[in-house]
């Protein structure tokens, strides 16, 4: 709107302008043609019209000291000439807004095609196609110019004798003189707005931009309050400067600030609930336990058998909670150190096929003995157990679980753990790492599941600054028939 408002007010300017000037021109057109008619028919009266300085009321407002007449006879040579072209300083030097728009006015009409104010065509010698248009019989008008500035406007009309062209009456008048007070209050008028504009659209930017910076710093501050991981980790929302405005903006952020701060609370309530719950149920929990086994002995019934496995359940639900919460709280006290990441896995893999005789696994590991990655070896230990017991849970048989670590193109670890069986639903490949989502109900063992597997993974996959996905593995008919997860891991320089 801004932009738009000033194309507008320019076009509304210049066509009031342009009426004005021919206004103008029509009365001068109008005067010109009265001469006419007196010097054609009341010859008595001409001395008392042009020569006395008191015309009639028909042309009282013509001004002899700012404009000059023109007789030519029917050959195109002037034969009399009355009055002087004077060009005494225009009324518009003493009022400053209506110089003002009087100088927008010019200015823009020439910097601008198609917009010159002036209705009728220019020239620097106007007079000579004048007279020959007046000769043949027409009434004719043009403005005179010099350096492309227009100085006064010319009228000429034919002069008859019973019907017969005798010659040509020309009027030629300063624009000094054309500037009525109709146009001085219309420059006046468009000086006075242009300015106001001025100040409007000026205060709008800085108003605008004030705003923007207000807008931007909010956003950089809800960013910067923010981990990597979505956590609240640090809350400064005090304005820089002291509040000397009362706002919306200055509103949301402190309504923002508030439901932050309640966000950290809660937060920090969460955290500290599972420890809360293991501590609080310990103790209750061991006793259920043993007087379960004290009441197996005596009495061999299946609904002790189920109240220990709930009980077990319950225990493992508690220690899965403690186990995400735990792995953050160390990871942030953890300090990364290189370490080779060949020798690791492969000493790891080795003992996960001892341990699991029950599976069958593919094991390849492609990469030099001497790649390093900046992290904490046991923490990825950790995150291969994940993968593998994920793997393990959704494995079906088939196909042995493919475990492959090797380079990519980028000079990253790439370590790929795949298994066949149910595969992944639509549009889950990035919640899956979410914490507390899952696509089972129980794991192998039979006990339910929180689906903090792959959560704790990506916590440590983006404490060594990698990455991970999660994609369906197809087969040759392009059909899901399993699961691959991808850890992409940075590599250092040797």
């Amino acid at each position: 709107m801004l932009t738009l408002l000033p194309a507008l007010a320019y076009r509304f300017a210049i066509d009031l302008h342009r009426m004005l000037l021919e206004n103008q021109a029509i009365i001068q057109q109008q005067t010109v043609i009265n001469l006419s008619y007196v010097l054609e028919n009341r010859t008595d009266l001409w001395a008392q019209q042009i020569l006395s300085g008191t015309p009639t009321n028909q042309l009282s407002h013509l001004n002899l000291d700012k404009s000059v007449l023109w007789i030519v006879n029917e050959f195109g040579q002037v034969t009399y000439v009355v009055g002087r072209l004077s060009q005494q300083p225009s009324d518009l030097n003493k009022d400053w807004f209506a110089r003002v728009g009087y100088f927008l006015i010019k200015t823009l009409s020439n910097v601008i095609p198609f917009t010159l104010p002036y209705p009728y065509p220019q020239s620097t010698n106007p007079e000579v196609a004048l007279i020959r248009q007046a000769i043949s019989g027409h009434t004719f008008q043009q403005y005179r110019m010099y350096k492309d500035n227009p100085i006064s406007l010319m009228s000429a009309t034919p002069l008859k004798l019973r019907g017969h062209i005798i010659g040509a009456i020309v009027l030629e008048q300063t624009m000094n003189s054309l500037l009525t007070d109709s146009l001085k209050r219309f420059y006046r008028l468009i000086g006075m707005g242009a300015l106001i504009f001025l100040v409007v659209f000026f205060g709008a930017v800085l108003y605008i931009a004030s705003l923007s910076k207000r807008i931007a710093r909010l956003d950089y501050d809800v960013r910067n309050t923010f981990d990597a991981h979505g956590k609240v980790n640090k809350l400064n929302f005090s304005d820089i400067l002291p509040r000397y405005y009362y706002d919306e903006i200055s509103d949301l952020r402190h309504h923002i600030h508030d439901m932050l701060s309640q966000l950290s609370a809660y937060e920090r309530y969460l955290k500290q609930l599972p420890k809360a719950l293991r501590h609080e149920l310990h103790n209750p929990m061991n006793r259920l336990s043993m007087s379960l086994s004290l009441l197996e002995q005596d009495i061999d019934h299946k609904q002790v058998r189920y109240s220990k496995h709930a009980l077990e359940q319950l225990k493992q639900i508690i220690s899965s909670l403690s186990e995400a919460n735990s792995i953050e709280e160390s990871l942030s006290m953890q300090e990364p150190e290189p370490f080779y990441i060949s020798e690791m896995l492969t000493h790891y893999l080795e003992n996960v096929i001892a341990l699991n005789p029950d599976h069958r696994f593919n094991i390849q590991i492609n990469m030099p003995s001497d790649t390093r990655v900046i992290g904490d070896g046991f923490m990825l230990e950790q995150l291969m157990d994940k993968l593998i017991s994920n793997a393990k849970d959704f494995d079906n048989g088939k196909e042995p679980i493919t475990i492959s670590a090797a380079l990519n193109t980028q000079n990253e670890v790439e370590i790929l753990v795949q298994n066949t069986g149910k595969a992944l639903p639509q549009s889950i490949e990035k919640q899956i790492f979410d914490g507390m989502t899952s696509i089972r109900e129980t794991n192998a063992d039979n006990q339910a599941h929180l689906g903090l597997g792959l959560y704790i993974v990506k916590l440590i996959t983006d404490f060594h600054k990698g990455k991970a996905e999660a994609f369906n593995y197809m087969d040759i008919g392009n059909q899901p028939i399993g699961v691959v997860i991808k850890i992409t891991l940075p590599t250092i320089k040797n």
